[in-house]
């Protein structure tokens, strides 16, 4: 692993340092999976959804920064509002230097920590994470008689 003041390479993507000391000092350490797995499967998520995220996002400067993600997860039950068809994130590039989609950091994060998410379209993504992790998946359907 290669660590700058500013990213971390690790398997094909470069983790903002932020994002990379949360995800050591909180997810590694709260998970009963190993760092390099966490990473692998951030790495496999943006292999086979990352093209496809990205064609949806329709805004340059819709970006969730690194500080949003870190500040979601440091108090209970609070959520970064992430659109799989509009937002991406500084925080994690892929292989190419392309920003990875926001939702696919949240995906797995949530897949970890089992809070749940009901996010427009990322169904799919959330039962990979799931998939990947060997974690219940914690995309929640809203029902048709939901207030």
């Amino acid at each position: 692993m290669e660590t700058s003041a500013q990213f971390t390479q690790q398997d094909g993507l470069y983790i903002n340092g932020q994002l990379h000391s949360f995800i050591e000092q909180q997810l590694c350490k709260k998970s009963d999976l190993a760092c390099e797995e966490i990473y692998q499967t951030l790495a496999t998520m943006v292999d086979e959804f990352g093209c496809q995220c990205r064609k949806t996002k329709h805004q340059d400067d819709d970006v969730l920064q690194a500080d949003t993600l870190l500040k979601a997860y440091s108090t209970v039950r609070t959520h970064p509002h992430c659109h799989v068809d509009a937002q991406t994130t500084t925080a994690v590039l892929d292989e190419y230097c392309c920003q990875v989609p926001a939702i696919l950091v949240v995906a797995l994060m949530d897949t970890l920590t089992g809070m749940t998410s009901n996010e427009p379209g990322a169904e799919h993504i959330y039962q990979r994470a799931a998939q990947l992790t060997g974690k219940p998946c914690v995309y929640a359907v809203k029902s048709a008689n939901a207030a």
